[in-house]
Parts: structure tokens; sequence; C-alpha cells
């Protein structure tokens, strides 16, 4: 096989691969997976990672229990915030405004008791 033809077929084999990828299909399955609710969350991060750390509120005040802590590249980090962004951006075009200013402390005194 003459050199120009070879590379021909390489670059048709490189096209298939590319097109393959292109059209392959992803199937997520949530078998086994538990849903947990989370109040409260952290992000922190290292040299080659970013961890994202979920928790509730403790009837202890002032505590927060860690119950899932997740270890993701930069990359899909960054992948994550882009995707909840625009998430975001559909959710209050279509809602309205998510107001996620702190809650007000009442500014009335209680009554006291004697």
């Amino acid at each position: 096989m003459a050199k120009n033809e070879q590379d021909n077929v390489n670059q048709n084999e490189a096209g298939q691969e590319t097109q393959n990828i292109q059209t392959r299909k992803i199937r997520f399955t949530e078998e086994g997976v538990k849903t947990q609710y989370s109040s409260i969350f952290n992000i922190g991060f290292g040299a080659d990672e970013v961890i994202f750390m979920f928790g509730n509120q403790s009837v202890d005040p002032g505590i927060v229990m860690i119950e899932s802590k997740m270890a993701v590249s930069l990359k899909n980090a960054k992948r994550f915030a882009v995707t909840l962004g625009n998430l975001l951006r559909r959710y209050e075009a279509a809602n309205g405004v998510i107001d996620i200013s702190a809650p007000q402390a009442a500014t009335e005194e209680k009554p006291k008791m004697q």
C-alpha cells in the first residue's frame, strides 16, 4: 500500500472514531444511590482537586455534622460551576430571582417573663 493510501486510510479511521465519539450516548444509572438532604455546604480545594462537603446543623449550636464529601478534579469543578450557573439562570428566568440574602433577625423585643 502506498504511503498516501495509508494516510488516507488512517484519516478515514480517525474520522470514523471522531464520529463514534460524537454520537456516543451515555446512560446514567442511579441504582443503589442514596439521596441526602443538606442544609449546609462548604467547598475547599487542594493543588489538583476541589472538595465539596455537605452536612446539616447539629442540635448543639455551632456544630455542623458533615455527612458527605466528594472530591473532583479542577476541570470537573469548573464544569459543575458552569452547569449549575446555567441551570439557575434558566430557573430564575421561569420563576423569578432566588433570594439568598441572610434572614433578618426579629427586630421586636420579646416580652420579658417574670
